[in-house]
């Protein structure tokens, strides 16, 4: 029989390592499908970006809608996510600053491409 060394493991522990893993592996499957989308955006032919869009922006609208339903500021204002029960005042919730920050703020700033892309605005050729 193999000597074990320290402390048998116990359920919590053996929970703990099993949640880490999957955790681990739920952001790598994430990491790699968002690869796997700017490559496509990035390589792909037009008929094809015009069929991902029509169910990617599905998907994505979808998972920020259930995201920013889970951080729904409650009666006073606090995330229920992202504000800890014991601090006083509201925490800045960072999922909508960053929903804001894609879906709203940056939206000029994307719309310019191309070889004036890093021109500033105003300034001309």
């Amino acid at each position: 029989m193999p000597q074990v060394f320290g402390p048998p493991a116990s359920p919590l522990t053996k929970g703990t390592i099993v949640d880490e893993v999957l955790n681990l592996t739920l952001r790598a499957a994430v990491h790699d499908r968002l690869d796997y989308l700017d490559t496509l955006v990035g390589k792909a032919d037009e008929l094809s970006k015009s069929r991902l869009a029509d169910t990617v922006i599905t998907q994505l609208t979808s998972a920020w809608r259930e995201l920013l339903a889970a951080h729904e500021p409650d009666e006073h204002g606090r995330c229920p996510a992202c504000s800890a029960p014991r601090l006083f005042g509201r925490s800045r919730c960072t999922v909508w600053r960053t929903a804001h920050s894609c879906l709203i703020a940056d939206t000029a700033g994307r719309s310019r491409s191309g070889r004036h892309h890093f021109r500033r605005r105003g300034q001309t050729p």
